[in-house]
């Protein structure tokens, strides 16, 4: 009886990918084109879209924002590391580049802590405080996403996050800087100074493309971030409702 070789994972082998060199920067202008536009469409619809890059700041907003982004990291780390478990089934290349920018992301749920801790916030404060709903649900759509739908989909949402805090937090930063004091905002600042030191955005592209292999893929990354915009805008929204309308001059 022949032999014959049950492995099926794709990974296994070494493909040509479907975008490279000029294709692949031209969808990527496309595609940032295309959060471009989202990130308009935030400030347009997103009450307090652009409040930490004003001179004041909301308090409580603001203390809330920590601790969700504390626990975001928290349960977006189990979800990319499960997703990583996918990758490795799927291309190697990308499995390895997942994984060093996990390394370097990983655990910057202590850097939110940090700021945090200067508001009189401890980390029993923070594991006392249950994440939103919002919150878990975007957690929930990354695990279904990885699951039952496209691995890219997952890739998206780091994207987009890199790519809209290479565009806005710089500002945020520069403002609190001024709101608060440049001692209070000591980890965001090196959350920053890493995502834009290492160019995670450009790593993240080089890890998205890799499982670019039709203009469909295309398509369905832009529906992935406009889904995960959704799930993010309903937290901000849901955020202001709880916090921010109060002492908002405008609502």
């Amino acid at each position: 009886m022949e032999n014959m070789n049950r492995l099926t994972d794709l990974a296994l082998l070494r493909r040509k990918p479907y975008l490279a060199g000029e294709e692949s920067a031209r969808v990527k202008r496309e595609i940032d084109t295309f959060l471009d536009g989202k990130m308009e469409e935030w400030n347009a619809t997103v009450p307090f879209a652009q409040h930490l890059e004003g001179g004041t700041v909301n308090m409580p907003y603001y203390r809330q924002t920590l601790i969700e982004h504390a626990w975001r990291i928290r349960l977006m780390r189990t979800a990319q590391a499960y997703a990583l478990h996918k990758i490795t089934r799927i291309n190697a290349e990308a499995a390895k580049l997942y994984a060093a920018y996990q390394d370097e992301e990983m655990v910057h749920d202590v850097l939110f802590m940090k700021d945090a801790k200067k508001l009189g916030l401890s980390a029993e404060d923070i594991f006392a405080t249950e994440p939103s709903f919002d919150t878990r649900l975007l957690a929930g759509y990354l695990y279904f996403v990885a699951e039952h739908e496209k691995v890219l989909g997952v890739i998206c949402y780091s994207y987009l996050v890199e790519y809209t805090t290479q565009k806005i937090t710089p500002r945020q930063i520069k403002a609190m800087t001024e709101s608060l004091g440049k001692d209070m905002i000591v980890g965001q600042a090196a959350h920053l100074n890493t995502d834009l030191v290492e160019d995670h955005t450009q790593d993240m592209w080089n890890i998205l493309r890799l499982f670019v292999e039709s203009e469909q893929d295309v398509v369905d990354i832009k529906r992935y971030m406009a889904e995960i915009q959704e799930l993010l805008k309903s937290f901000f929204v849901d955020l202001y409702e709880q916090f921010g309308k109060l002492e908002d001059p405008a609502a």
